[in-house]
């Protein structure tokens, strides 16, 4: 697959079907993903890649929690919509007036049935950095997971990067046995993807480059 097509065909994917990926497709996809750009050669990713008894454990333990009232507290705190830049704020709420039109009414109830269970997503990995990372450190961890990413759609594999895997942090230290000098970042799930769930036709507008590039000539 050439990379435009792979960047173009890229997708959240909230519905998987149960086949895990093999650990040597894994370690071939996180061999290219390592290949990212990185400040001074830093590297400061830790990965943590789930799947089979773990991954069940940790979604038990997940579901368990959510249905226990516990509430949510990422290493990266959460910001309120309306913290939002305008334009921000106005991206979501277009892409939130889509969802009726795909899922009908209950889209909210439909969106919560499959975010409890994790996507019933048969891999993922769990993204790391030191605690007192650099800002840097930030735009390295998305170049690394980005290119994880298309590395997988390249392979045929969906994926989901999503808040929902990361939202319990004491829960992955427990699980996976973090250290508490390494901050919780984010979830990339992955496998193949469930196209007879409807909820895989949610479909995301980008801005017009008008409306977010200057450019100066």
């Amino acid at each position: 697959m050439e990379t435009t097509d792979a960047i173009k065909k890229r997708k959240s994917t909230r519905a998987f079907l149960p086949e895990i990926v093999p650990t040597e497709t894994v370690k071939k996809l996180l061999n290219l993903a390592k290949q990212a750009p990185s400040w001074v050669n830093s590297q400061p990713e830790h990965v943590y890649a789930l799947s089979g008894s773990t991954l069940d454990q940790l979604k038990k333990e997940y579901q368990q929690a959510s249905a226990n009232g516990k509430k949510s507290n990422p290493d990266i705190p959460m910001m309120a919509r309306d913290k939002w830049s305008k334009q921000c704020q106005a991206n979501m709420q277009k892409w939130n007036e889509g969802l009726p039109k795909t899922l009908g009414p209950k889209w909210g109830e439909e969106m919560g049935k499959h975010s409890d269970v994790l996507y019933n997503v048969p891999n993922l990995l769990i993204l790391t950095l030191p605690k007192g990372y650099s800002a840097w450190s930030l735009y390295d961890l998305g170049s690394f997971g980005n290119s994880f990413v298309l590395a997988a759609t390249d392979a045929g594999l969906a994926t989901m990067t999503a808040y929902q895997f990361i939202k319990y942090p004491d829960i992955l230290r427990q699980v996976l046995n973090i250290p508490d000098d390494e901050d919780v970042i984010i979830g990339i799930g992955f496998g193949h993807a469930d196209s007879a769930d409807q909820i895989n036709q949610i479909q995301s507008e980008r801005m017009d480059l008008g409306d977010f590039v200057s450019f100066e000539n």
